[in-house]
């Protein structure tokens, strides 16, 4: 390589964009990722280096035309690949001698899958592979030695990938060893560099440990390289978090989101949580804590985690409860008994759990999908996330041998809010999903979709967990009064019915059997103003919950409960009083109504709701002895108040101020998991 006799400090611009075109901001979290990479450049090469961080698109195009950089690195991920692979194509019209690179787990982890990759992205440089911090700090000292791109390309360099610009072959350097010693990397919060991004929309991202000991083959964690578990320190961490949290209270974020794959299962964790616990009561931060919690020691997890109450649910991630499924992607779940007594403690502590479940793994089928529903919900988990399988970049997914044993279909979809218009040219980034295997036909995949609105609508967060409390009462499963529902939606008033046709319908249009036709499709201006609209590119089942419960509320809680009376009534013994029965679910409903009155719309008041009861739902509700409502009715009624706490009305303005109550907006709150804190409290009035 040549030398260079340049000293100047090199202009380095480190970007986590986001897409924003739709007004909102679609992945609002802290640039965490690059703000490491970043503070550890300065302290390996000092003045060498200025860097500058950008999330946010239309700063950095600008910084790009007004002082074009030596070297601009970008995020690779699902919901950003097309955007960076945009911005590196606009840095290189701006400065045709710039360097690009890119990194991030949107990546193949064979040698062909990444030459396919790079030569799709003709205006990146470099990729990173695995970890970044150390390869792009030797990518930057390779850059300072020589200062020509085309030359670097053609040289491996430790932990980055390339074409030859000469040959057309891929390039690779030698994989760079994991750093155990996380405090290695200074913390980008506590260098102030990541001080501009405190701006009232971003929420923090923290990272206590690195790696993953599971090996679940539909996740790029799964790998050996990642299955060491490396740590940052506690002193390191403390000094991170008060950092963030009088600066996250200030401009009025109580959030926070944690990278870890397992947060909660090591020993340490618990002390972690009662740091957090101490901002929470000097700052008010975090009120909302947003993790993947362990797949193990889930006893160790619960007394680690109850310390900060109901800011913190646990996830339990099944995946699948079938045993042949598990073993077909290297897996193994906790025992069931285990798994219910986990849910119990949790329940009698006010505080949710969480479980998962994946369509579509290999060797899946509709049945034995809804027999782990089944299961899952039998065990009390409030709440369960129903996924489509991604085709991922780092698992055998993306194996054309893998996928042709399996039947796998994949077919293409825009991340939800992840497009824009920038420049004057539409950028889109999407994701592949299986649609199909050989176990799973397309219709079944639809029906799941389905089924997935209605648990996501109906059981969630214990949303309606009165009428799932009647429904034990008679031994009657949830899914089966999920399923009447299904069955009777021919029977639902015409709204209702029109959501449902809505849904299957954006269910199959939002789906294509490649990228090149999903651009296309989104290239023409009418439907592309449908994606600016809210009327596609949105996540599907997100969006028509949020339209169900903030438009057509009070007819939904009436139809739900109606089925609620007759599978209850079907199911039940001959010995049911069904006059008796009809007075309780008229109860319910009246109470549902009150309770989620004003929830997501702007529209309804949110003064208090003052409602005469004739049976003692909190009673009921409150009663550990499992007495029957019909023990609550009562000879006088009884005056119950219905109102939003001083927290709950800040949560909600923090939530309208970030998402707004659009189509857009209320899918984008949904995903986040905050229905179980929307609607009111209740209490009765004492005379």
């Amino acid at each position: 390589m040549g030398n260079s006799t340049k000293t100047e400090s090199l202009l380095i611009y480190l970007a986590d964009p986001s897409h924003d075109g739709t007004g909102k901001v679609a992945v609002e979290i802290f640039p965490y990722n690059i703000g490491l990479i970043g503070s550890y450049a300065k302290k390996m090469l000092g003045d060498a280096v200025e860097i500058k961080l950008f999330k946010y698109v239309t700063p950095l195009l600008a910084a790009l035309k007004d002082r074009p950089p030596a070297i601009l690195g970008c995020s690779n991920y699902t919901w950003n690949s097309h955007l960076s692979e945009f911005l590196c194509k606009q840095a290189k019209i701006q400065n045709p001698n710039v360097l690009t690179v890119q990194g991030g787990t949107n990546y193949p982890f064979h040698s062909e899958g990444q030459l396919e990759f790079l030569s799709q992205r003709p205006f990146t440089d470099f990729h990173v592979f695995y970890e970044g911090e150390n390869a792009f700090v030797g990518l930057v000292k390779a850059y300072i030695e020589c200062r020509e791109v085309k030359e670097l390309r053609e040289y491996p360099i430790d932990g980055v990938q390339s074409i030859s610009p000469t040959t057309g072959r891929l390039v690779t350097g030698e994989s760079v060893p994991r750093t155990k010693n996380l405090d290695e990397y200074p913390s980008p919060y506590v260098a102030g560099l990541l001080d501009e991004f405190f701006d009232g929309c971003l929420v923090p991202l923290l990272e206590t440990n690195r790696g993953c000991p599971f090996t679940c083959n539909f996740c790029n964690a799964g790998m050996d390289y990642y299955g060491k578990v490396n740590r940052f320190s506690r002193d390191y961490l403390e000094r991170e978090w008060r950092y963030i949290a009088p600066r996250s209270a200030e401009v009025g974020v109580t959030s926070v989101i944690f990278a870890d794959n397992n947060f909660g299962m090591y020993p340490r964790d618990a002390g972690l949580c009662r740091l957090l616990k101490e901002l929470q009561e000097d700052y008010g931060w975090p009120q909302r804590i947003i993790s993947t919690t362990g797949k193990n020691h889930k006893k160790r997890i619960i007394e680690a985690t109850e310390i900060l109450g109901t800011a913190l649910s646990i996830n339990m991630s099944a995946q699948s409860m079938n045993p042949t499924v598990l073993k077909n992607i290297k897996r193994s779940n906790v025992r069931l008994d285990v798994y219910k007594e986990v849910n119990d403690v949790l329940l009698q502590q006010g505080r949710l759990q969480k479980g998962e479940l994946i369509a579509c793994l290999p060797g899946e089928t509709f049945e034995t999908f809804m027999a782990g529903l089944r299961e899952m919900m039998a065990c009390g988990t409030q709440q369960i996330y129903n996924y489509t399988l991604q085709l991922l970049y780092g698992t055998p997914y993306k194996d054309p041998k893998y996928r042709e044993h399996w039947g796998y279909k994949g077919q293409w979809r825009i991340v939800p809010l992840d497009y824009g218009q920038y420049d004057g040219e539409n950028i889109f980034d999407v994701e592949e999903v299986a649609t199909e295997s050989n176990t799973v036909p397309f219709s079944d995949y639809l029906r799941i979709r389905l089924v997935c609105l209605l648990t996501e609508t109906m059981y969630n967060e214990y949303q309606y967990y009165e009428l799932i409390r009647l429904l034990s009462e008679y031994g009657v499963s949830p899914l089966d009064w999920i399923w009447k529902t299904l069955d009777s939606l021919e029977n639902a008033p015409e709204s209702i019915q029109q959501i449902v046709e809505s849904f299957v319908q954006d269910t199959k249009d939002e789906l294509f059997d490649s990228e090149e036709e999903l651009f296309e499709h989104y290239r023409d201006e009418d439907n592309y103003r449908k994606l600016m609209g809210g009327e596609a590119g949105h996540n599907v089942v997100f969006t028509y919950k949020g339209l169900l419960i903030s438009q057509h509320l009070n007819e939904w809680i009436s139809f739900i409960t109606r089925i609620c009376f007759d599978v209850i009534a079907e199911q039940g013994s001959s010995e049911i009083d069904l006059p008796r029965l009809e007075l309780e679910t008229h109860e319910i409903e009246k109470f549902l109504c009150a309770k989620w009155k004003g929830v997501l719309n702007d529209s309804v008041s949110i003064e208090d709701v003052a409602l005469e009861m004739n049976y003692d739902i909190l009673g009921w509700l409150g009663d550990s002895s499992e007495k029957r409502l019909a023990s609550f009715k009562l000879k006088q009624p009884m005056d119950y108040r219905y109102y939003y706490t001083d927290i709950q009305l800040e949560r909600r303005q923090e939530d309208l101020k970030r998402y707004g109550y659009d189509r857009i907006g209320l899918a984008k709150l949904y995903s986040r998991g905050v229905s179980y804190d929307l609607f009111r409290h209740v209490e009765v009035v004492q005379v």
